[in-house]
């Protein structure tokens, strides 16, 4: 079995006893299903607000809107599910030592402390949110192509790289503060700001969310999905989100490089 497969049979593993575990409460389950569609009701009923009196705001229709909200959903979701607990995790690995005993690991350190917890519950918003996004594409009206559809799989498979990479280097930054009980709050925050279309926000902040990169969130898979996206964005964002994994990698051998252990 060569390395990448069994790094991934063990990570495979501990997120089968996450489920296992899970599934002994099925009532909080339930509870968890309940809550994340009241919030997913609650955000779609907000977003009509803005188009009370209106068709479109900043070139955007309701429904359009709808997908982004959508994909938000289902990103943060995926954020909160797989990545959120082990950045929660980090600081106590660092403070207790922990840390210590799972670089000794023959694993790849990184994927051990950035995959190794696993939130299920967490995974219904990201059915929900995608749910909501097929409900505004079909209300938009524009169909759904082949080309739509893989334009949209690269952009989301980019978005992602970039949520992971952004999570490995908020790790980072907790193994050379040894400290980052305010890195989850960063991590949402980030996300948070992808809950609407970037256009929707006022100059020089709409520039600064592109840049950053925000829009590569969920403005621009939302685009794929509808059928108005820029085509160059099909280079650009992954070649955006390759970068951020290569300097997220070299972020976190920097920050190991300088870590002397709990002990020092």
């Amino acid at each position: 079995m060569s390395g990448l497969a069994a790094q991934a049979r063990i990570i495979g593993i501990c997120w089968r006893a996450a489920i296992a575990a899970e599934l002994e409460y099925r009532v909080n389950f339930l509870a968890t299903f309940a809550v994340s569609t009241f919030w997913l009701l609650w955000a779609t009923a907000g977003a009509s607000v803005y188009f009370r009196f209106t068709g479109t705001v900043a070139g955007w229709a309701h429904a359009e809107v709808l997908v982004v909200i959508g994909l938000f959903f289902a990103l943060n979701g995926l954020r909160q599910a797989v990545l959120q607990p082990n950045l929660d995790q980090m600081t106590e690995y660092v403070r207790r030592g922990t840390l210590d005993f799972l670089l000794t690991k023959p694993f790849d350190a990184q994927l051990l402390v950035s995959l190794r917890q696993l939130d299920v519950g967490n995974l219904l918003d990201l059915l929900l949110g995608l749910g909501l996004a097929g409900v505004g594409v079909a209300l938009a009206g524009h169909g759904l192509s082949v080309g739509a559809l893989a334009a949209f799989l690269v952009l989301t498979v980019a978005a992602i790289g970039l949520l992971y990479a952004m999570t490995v280097l908020l790790m980072a930054l907790a193994v050379v503060t040894m400290a980052g009980e305010e890195l989850g709050s960063i991590s949402f925050g980030v996300v948070e700001l992808a809950r609407f279309p970037v256009q929707l926000y006022r100059n020089p902040v709409q520039a600064v969310l592109t840049v950053v990169p925000v829009a590569f969130l969920t403005t621009y898979p939302a685009q794929a999905l509808l059928g108005r996206l820029d085509a160059r964005l099909l280079l650009i964002a992954p070649a955006v989100a390759g970068g951020a994994l290569v300097l997220a990698r070299l972020a976190w051998r920097r920050a190991l490089r300088g870590y002397t252990g709990a002990s020092a």
